[in-house]
């Protein structure tokens, strides 16, 4: 029987041990992060290298991704001006198709940089 005011212990506990005391090695409390493979390829899953130590993409001009996207995305806002605020079929295939072009440039840009 415990006394007044001593803290109860458990029976399952070993001699000396404070409850709530925990000797595992399980997770840290804490914000989650990312594992290695979340980490960009670059660094492997470790430390950053140093800016300017990695090679640059060749083939790959921002300029004229950016350029390309823009000029599709302009197209998309005209066939929709065009369109009004009838519902035309034809408009929103072509809206698609532009989308999907847009979507294609950026995504073949960014395989080209990022090869993963």
């Amino acid at each position: 029987m415990t006394e007044p005011g001593e803290p109860v212990r458990d029976e399952h506990e070993p001699n000396g041990s404070r409850p709530g005391a925990s000797t595992s090695t399980g997770p840290v409390p804490g914000p989650p992060r990312p594992g290695p493979h979340l980490m960009p390829r670059s660094s492997g899953g470790q430390a950053s290298p140093v800016p300017g130590d990695a090679e640059p993409a060749e083939g790959v001009d921002p300029g004229t991704v950016t350029d390309t996207v823009s000029r599709l995305l302009s197209e998309v806002d005209s066939v929709r001006q065009a369109a009004g605020d009838t519902f035309d079929l034809d408009a929103l295939a072509r809206q698609t198709e532009l989308l999907e072009s847009a979507h294609e440039a950026l995504t073949t840009a960014l395989e080209d940089v990022d090869p993963r």
